[in-house]
C-alpha cells in the first residue's frame, strides 16, 4: 500500500461499514465489544473516497483503540472496507478462521510462548504447526524432511520456504531430542522461526482466500 488511500481498494472484510466483530481489544483481548465514541472523516477531493477516524471503547475492560478504515471507491453491490487500529493486541487470542484448526492451535501455543519467553518450547510449538500445515497441503513421507522435499518438489513451497522450513524442523527436532549437553534455544532464534511461519501461513492460506474473496466479490 503506498497511500492511505489505497486503504480498502485492494482487498479487505465484506460491506461498505466499518465491522468491530473484526476487531480484537488489545487490553483484554475480547473480540467485537466496542461502541464508538467518536468519528470523523476526511475526504479526497474529486471522489466519493473517504478516510475514517473512529475512537471506540472496549465494553469489558473500557479500553480505546483508534481505528482508521475506509470502503472502497469502485462500485459494487456488497462493497468492502479494510482498516488499521492502535494500539493493537500484543497478545494473540485467535488465529484466523480460514487456517485450519491444527495449524492455527499449534501457532498460537507457539506465539503465546515467545511472550512468556518460553524459547523451547515456542521452537517445537513452531514444528509441529510447520508440519500440520505442510499435511494440511497433501505432503507425504516418513519424516518431516521428505514431506518439506516433497512439496517443494511439486512447487507448492518456493525455495526460500523450502530453506526456511528445514531451519524450523531442525531447531525444532533439536528441542524435541535433545542432546545430554544440549544449549537452550537461542531466543532470537525461536522469535524468527515463529515469525516465518507469519509469511509461510499468509502464502499458504491468506493470500488464497483473499483470493477466493475477491473473486466472489466479482461474481456479484
Amino acid at each position: 500500500m503506498e497511500s492511505w488511500w489505497d486503504l480498502g481498494e485492494r482487498g479487505g472484510y465484506r460491506g461498505h461499514e466499518l465491522v468491530v466483530g473484526h476487531i480484537t481489544c488489545p487490553f483484554c483481548l475480547e473480540t467485537g465489544n466496542f461502541s464508538t465514541r467518536h468519528h470523523s472523516e476526511k475526504k479526497r477531493p474529486n471522489s466519493t473516497k473517504k478516510l475514517n477516524f473512529d475512537t471506540l471503547e472496549c465494553g469489558n475492560c473500557k479500553g480505546f483503540v483508534l481505528v482508521l478504515w475506509s470502503a472502497s471507491d469502485h462500485p459494487s453491490r456488497d462493497g468492502v472496507h479494510d482498516f488499521r487500529v492502535v494500539p493493537w493486541p500484543l497478545r494473540y487470542g485467535s488465529y484466523p478462521k480460514h487456517w485450519p484448526e491444527q495449524v492455527g492451535r499449534y501457532w498460537l501455543q507457539a506465539k503465546k510462548n515467545l511472550l512468556s519467553e518460553n524459547w523451547d518450547a515456542a521452537a517445537m510449538l513452531a514444528r509441529s504447526s510447520l508440519q500440520a500445515a505442510l499435511r494440511n497441503q497433501g505432503a507425504s513421507g516418513a519424516n518431516l524432511k521428505q514431506e518439506i522435499d516433497g512439496l517443494a518438489e511439486k512447487g507448492i513451497l518456493p525455495p526460500i520456504m523450502k530453506e526456511w522450513s528445514h531451519e524450523v524442523r531442525e531447531l525444532g527436532n533439536d528441542t524435541t531430542h535433545p542432546a545430554q549437553d544440549q544449549a537452550p534455544t537461542d531466543p532470537q532464534d525461536a522469535k524468527d522461526l515463529v515469525r516465518f511461519l507469519d509469511f509461510l501461513f499468509e502464502c499458504l492460506y491468506d493470500l488464497p482466500h483473499q483470493i477466493l474473496e475477491y473473486r466472489s466479490r466479482k461474481k456479484d
